[in-house]
């Protein structure tokens, strides 16, 4: 198959040293850092980013994690536009995609083990009648993209190829939302596939689909998630509010093709942020 009827049957593509080991190094650096700091006191909410148990921060773009080192952004900006990226993105999306959101995770301090086994469409519906309307929705107008690359060798992202298609079978419901979801974590889950990735490796996958992801304190978890969508259908939410991107030199120092992805990102968005901040 090629990439794009993978993808439209499938759901999840697999691309081999995407970065090489000198930008997965730098990445990695960065993203620690910005691991740290948010643990400490995250400059999105002044406060303590998340406890021992989290496996999760959003927004390493952010101006804030970055006071003295601007250097470090532009390697973000410009790792989340990379032509070889964007190129990937733009023949499964079929349009100019838009950014939406950085992603870093990596496993907890304490607790954790396997994830939930989740679709992105139950996180944005009151029931299963709106859940299957809005994955009905999204197969026909097509979806975002996610697309998880690995800091450190991976084996922690699992897909059930396909069921990006179609509504849960009896099993796969059981497992991700019967008796309130206390069944979620099981490793039973049938047809599931573990993605296998090295550093600079990346997995990119429907949302819409059947996946989770595990974290473990004993086992390291590094890994950077970049959010794209279609430049025609751009979604209003906490993952896209991101008005330090109005700050004036946030695009200081990045090259050229990144700073037209950003500038494109900032347009369409400015008028949504503006409206938020002033609520």
């Amino acid at each position: 198959m090629t990439a794009t009827e993978q993808w439209e049957t499938e759901g999840y593509l697999v691309f081999r040293s995407v970065y090489d080991g000198r930008t997965v190094d730098r990445l990695r650096l960065i993203s620690d850092d910005c691991l740290t700091k948010w643990r400490g006191c995250s400059p999105e909410i002044g406060k303590q980013g998340g406890g021992p148990e989290s496996t999760v921060m959003r927004h390493l773009n952010h101006t804030g994690y970055f006071p003295d080192k601007k250097d470090r952004l532009s390697d973000i900006l410009n790792a989340v536009a990379d032509p070889n990226i964007l190129e990937k993105v733009t023949e499964i999306l079929g349009e100019t995609p838009l950014f939406r959101a950085t992603s870093y995770f990596f496993n907890p301090l304490s607790g954790g083990g396997d994830g939930n086994w989740h679709r992105d469409s139950q996180f944005n519906t009151s029931d299963d009648d709106a859940e299957q309307k809005l994955i009905k929705q999204r197969l026909k107008t097509g979806s975002g993209i996610q697309m998880q690359i690995a800091l450190s060798a991976s084996e922690d992202i699992e897909y059930v190829p396909g069921s990006h298609l179609r509504w849960d079978t009896p099993d796969e419901y059981h497992i991700r939302k019967a008796d309130n979801q206390t069944h979620n974590r099981s490793n039973e889950m049938p047809n599931a596939k573990r993605i296998d990735l090295a550093p600079g490796d990346a997995a990119m996958f429907n949302p819409m689909g059947l996946h989770r992801g595990r974290y473990h304190v004993d086992r390291l978890r590094r890994t950077l998630m970049w959010t794209y969508t279609k430049r025609s259908k751009p979604h209003c939410d906490y993952f896209s509010m991101q008005p330090w991107c109005l700050e004036e030199e946030y695009l200081l120092g990045v090259k050229q093709e990144t700073k037209q992805f950003f500038e494109d990102f900032v347009n369409i968005y400015q008028a949504f942020w503006q409206t938020q901040l002033r609520m």
